[in-house]
């Protein structure tokens, strides 16, 4: 099959149709508790690690866990398919209640702002599962919107700052907020929800984005709140978050056993595809599987890992759309990649393309100082093509934890250059 060009705008319709479906089942995004692919229907694997979660949580009226793996291994679809199970799976039966979607921690969050966003997100749960026409009616939640608005308001404006603890129905609400009040509220909430039978799971995620160290104090800060009864709290990063735990004993001691994920199997990543196929098809058993089986296997074998494979067979299926339907091949993706390669490449300096080509060879975080040496480009030459190639999302710049001056820099997750040629092709 030949790579085709572009088609003009007014051309342009969704290839998906052709093969039957509404629209693509390589989604990369993970799967949601409110999605379009219904979690319950197209998960796959991860058998143990359920069982495993689900038996922390059930265990006792509070909880604090940990789920770490590699970039693109599915942590975020596990959480949420555990909480399906336990959320969802028996409706009102259910001792569980959740947020449609994870809290995303930010790196410069205090103590107030992890309260806000837990309360929040707490707030918008009673919305989206309509708690109260569900017969679960939470007084404590009005107040909780209250305490929301006028604290989202102050954050904004930048100007969150203390307050004398507690409040009452006569009490209006005061100009600042203090975390005491936050953590009454939260308190009062899960009280509250116990007395009704049920019990709160909450993610948190986005903590690949915090130093270790930053993080650290971070879980000590928020130790405390973590702790209330009727609180399951999830926590999902990579494996380095697992050191930020052990750098304070009193933060250790709270949380279970970690949930290490390691790579789904082949045969899993393929349950996975024909499940989303199957939820997606337009008319009933009436779909072609836009993939061949051995070119799947082959392409998560080389990558292992399940996002990366599902990006680059979707980029591939869209840019060969004229021959749709039909079962993409290596080949095919083969031709796609260097497209996007000499796309790449033509946009690049030479300082910039040894960069590049000196990051993939290492494949890993190197100091500016030593990728000075190695490209022979002076260390006051680095920074513009350095600040060049972050821009357009090639490579990303990490301060030492222990020095912010020493810097380093590594090829990004979202080039998938490294995953399909050599440092010496991008010289070539």
């Amino acid at each position: 099959m030949v790579l085709q060009e572009q088609k003009s705008p007014e051309d342009l319709k969704s290839v998906w149709p052709k093969y039957g479906l509404k629209e693509s089942p390589f989604m990369t995004t993970p799967t949601r508790l409110l999605g379009v692919l219904p979690i319950e229907k197209v998960f796959s694997g991860r058998e143990e690690e359920t069982k495993k979660l689900m038996k922390i949580v059930v265990s006792s009226n509070s909880s604090r866990t940990l789920v770490i793996g590699d970039f693109g291994v599915g942590k975020t679809t596990f959480v949420n398919y555990v909480k399906w199970c336990l959320c969802m799976r028996e409706k009102l039966r259910s001792r569980y209640v959740t947020p449609s979607s994870e809290i995303k921690i930010q790196p410069e969050w205090d103590a107030t702002q992890f309260l806000l966003a837990t309360l929040s997100s707490i707030y918008n749960a009673s919305i989206i599962f309509k708690w109260k026409e569900e017969g679960m009616d939470l007084r404590i939640v009005k107040k909780i919107e209250e305490y929301v608005a006028i604290g989202t308001q102050k954050a904004m404006q930048g100007t969150v700052g203390v307050f004398g603890a507690g409040y009452s129905e006569t009490k209006s609400i005061p100009s600042a907020i203090s975390p005491e009040i936050y953590e009454t509220l939260l308190n009062d909430f899960c009280s509250e929800l116990i007395n009704n039978g049920k019990q709160l799971i909450l993610t948190y995620d986005n903590l690949e984005n915090i130093e270790v160290n930053r993080l650290a104090d971070f879980f000590k800060t928020i130790k405390d709140y973590i702790q209330i009864e009727g609180i399951h709290s999830i926590f999902v990063g990579p494996p380095q978050c697992l050191s930020a735990l052990e750098k304070h004993t009193q933060v250790h001691s709270v949380f279970t056993q970690p949930i290490v994920l390691g790579p789904l199997t082949s045969q899993n990543v393929l349950d996975i595809l024909k499940k989303r196929c199957e939820t997606l098809k337009l008319k009933e058993g009436d779909y072609i599987p836009p993939y061949d089986e051995d070119t799947v296997k082959s392409m998560y074998e080389r990558l292992n890992n399940i996002r990366f494979t599902f990006k680059v067979l979707e980029d591939t299926t869209i840019f060969s759309e004229k021959q749709a339907p039909c079962k993409i091949t290596m080949t095919d993706i083969k031709a796609v990649q260097d497209k996007e390669k000499k796309e790449i490449l033509s946009r690049l300096t030479t300082q910039e393309t040894k960069i590049i080509s000196t990051l993939m060879g290492i494949n890993e975080k190197i100091n500016l100082s030593k990728l000075s040496k190695l490209t022979k480009i002076g260390t006051t030459n680095l920074r513009n093509p350095l600040t060049n190639l972050e821009s357009k999302g090639l490579i990303t710049i990490i301060s030492s934890e222990e020095d912010k001056r020493i810097k380093y820099a590594r090829l990004s997750d979202n080039t998938y250059l490294r995953l399909f040629y050599a440092s010496e092709d991008l010289i070539k």
